[in-house]
Protein backbone atom coordinates (compact mmCIF):
# COMPACT_ATOMS: atom_id res chain seq x y z
CA UNK A 1 0.00 0.00 0.00
CA UNK A 2 1.21 3.06 -1.03
CA UNK A 3 2.06 6.14 2.08
CA UNK A 4 2.24 9.55 1.66
CA UNK A 5 3.90 12.06 4.55
CA UNK A 6 1.22 13.86 6.70
CA UNK A 7 2.15 16.53 9.51
CA UNK A 8 1.94 15.73 13.18
CA UNK A 9 2.54 18.19 15.37
CA UNK A 10 5.80 18.02 17.38
CA UNK A 11 4.84 18.64 20.55
CA UNK A 12 2.23 16.06 20.66
CA UNK A 13 4.02 13.94 23.61
CA UNK A 14 3.02 10.67 21.19
CA UNK A 15 5.44 12.06 18.62
CA UNK A 16 9.23 11.37 18.90
CA UNK A 17 11.53 12.29 16.08
CA UNK A 18 10.34 13.82 12.53
CA UNK A 19 7.42 15.99 12.53
CA UNK A 20 6.44 13.70 8.94
CA UNK A 21 5.42 10.58 9.76
CA UNK A 22 4.12 7.94 7.06
CA UNK A 23 0.71 6.57 7.18
CA UNK A 24 -1.22 5.21 4.18
CA UNK A 25 -2.91 7.62 1.74
CA UNK A 26 -6.60 6.73 2.73
CA UNK A 27 -5.61 7.40 6.23
CA UNK A 28 -5.53 10.80 7.93
CA UNK A 29 -3.79 11.59 11.34
CA UNK A 30 -5.62 12.50 14.11
CA UNK A 31 -3.96 16.37 13.98
CA UNK A 32 -5.29 16.49 10.79
CA UNK A 33 -8.83 15.23 11.29
CA UNK A 34 -9.09 18.23 14.18
CA UNK A 35 -7.39 20.68 11.59
CA UNK A 36 -9.85 19.93 9.07
CA UNK A 37 -13.22 19.79 11.27
CA UNK A 38 -11.58 22.98 13.09
CA UNK A 39 -11.83 24.56 9.63
CA UNK A 40 -15.44 23.04 8.83
CA UNK A 41 -16.60 24.76 11.81
CA UNK A 42 -14.44 28.33 11.45
CA UNK A 43 -14.08 29.38 7.98
CA UNK A 44 -13.95 32.98 8.84
CA UNK A 45 -10.82 34.56 9.63
CA UNK A 46 -10.42 36.76 12.10
CA UNK A 47 -8.62 37.10 16.12
CA UNK A 48 -10.82 35.06 17.77
CA UNK A 49 -10.51 32.63 15.85
CA UNK A 50 -6.61 33.08 16.12
CA UNK A 51 -6.92 32.52 19.76
CA UNK A 52 -8.65 29.39 19.80
CA UNK A 53 -6.15 28.02 17.22
CA UNK A 54 -3.86 28.62 20.32
CA UNK A 55 -5.43 26.92 22.31
CA UNK A 56 -7.07 23.90 20.98
CA UNK A 57 -3.80 22.64 19.21
CA UNK A 58 -0.99 24.73 21.64
CA UNK A 59 0.80 25.84 18.17
CA UNK A 60 1.15 29.43 16.70
CA UNK A 61 -1.14 30.87 13.69
CA UNK A 62 1.50 30.33 11.28
CA UNK A 63 2.62 26.78 12.20
CA UNK A 64 -1.49 25.63 11.99
CA UNK A 65 -1.22 27.37 8.73
CA UNK A 66 1.84 25.22 7.26
CA UNK A 67 -0.06 21.95 8.40
CA UNK A 68 -3.24 22.98 7.36
CA UNK A 69 -1.35 23.85 3.88
CA UNK A 70 -0.07 20.19 3.95
CA UNK A 71 -3.27 18.44 5.03
CA UNK A 72 -4.99 19.73 2.41
CA UNK A 73 -2.56 18.18 -0.38
CA UNK A 74 -3.64 14.82 0.95
CA UNK A 75 -5.78 12.31 -1.08
CA UNK A 76 -7.19 11.28 2.23
CA UNK A 77 -8.55 14.83 3.07
CA UNK A 78 -9.79 15.47 -0.24
CA UNK A 79 -12.15 11.93 0.08
CA UNK A 80 -12.96 13.00 3.70
CA UNK A 81 -14.69 16.43 3.05
CA UNK A 82 -14.28 17.07 -0.92
CA UNK A 83 -16.02 20.48 -0.62
CA UNK A 84 -14.19 21.64 2.19
CA UNK A 85 -10.55 20.58 0.88
CA UNK A 86 -11.69 22.14 -2.68
CA UNK A 87 -12.63 25.46 -1.17
CA UNK A 88 -9.02 25.66 1.02
CA UNK A 89 -6.94 24.80 -2.01
CA UNK A 90 -8.89 27.71 -4.14
CA UNK A 91 -8.64 30.19 -1.44
CA UNK A 92 -4.36 28.96 -1.36
CA UNK A 93 -4.40 29.54 -5.21
CA UNK A 94 -5.75 33.24 -5.02
CA UNK A 95 -3.62 34.32 -1.99
CA UNK A 96 -0.42 32.82 -3.66
CA UNK A 97 -1.89 34.46 -7.31
CA UNK A 98 -2.32 37.92 -6.03
CA UNK A 99 0.59 37.90 -4.13
CA UNK A 100 2.60 37.27 -7.66
CA UNK A 101 0.51 39.87 -9.20
CA UNK A 102 1.92 42.30 -6.37
CA UNK A 103 5.26 41.04 -6.98
CA UNK A 104 5.78 41.35 -10.10
CA UNK A 105 3.87 45.15 -11.00
CA UNK A 106 6.65 47.65 -11.71
CA UNK A 107 6.94 50.51 -9.33
CA UNK A 108 5.41 54.05 -10.40
CA UNK A 109 8.13 56.57 -11.37
CA UNK A 110 9.21 59.05 -9.47
CA UNK A 111 7.73 62.36 -10.68
CA UNK A 112 11.18 64.09 -8.71
CA UNK A 113 12.67 62.43 -11.62
CA UNK A 114 10.70 63.39 -13.99
CA UNK A 115 11.59 67.54 -13.18
CA UNK A 116 15.38 66.91 -13.56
Amino acid sequence: MPTTPTMCETRDPTVTGSAVTALPTDELSELAKRVLAFEHDRAQHDRTKEADIRVQFDMSPARYYQVLNRVIDLPAALVLDPQLVGRLQRLRHDRTRARAARAFVAPAPDPREEER
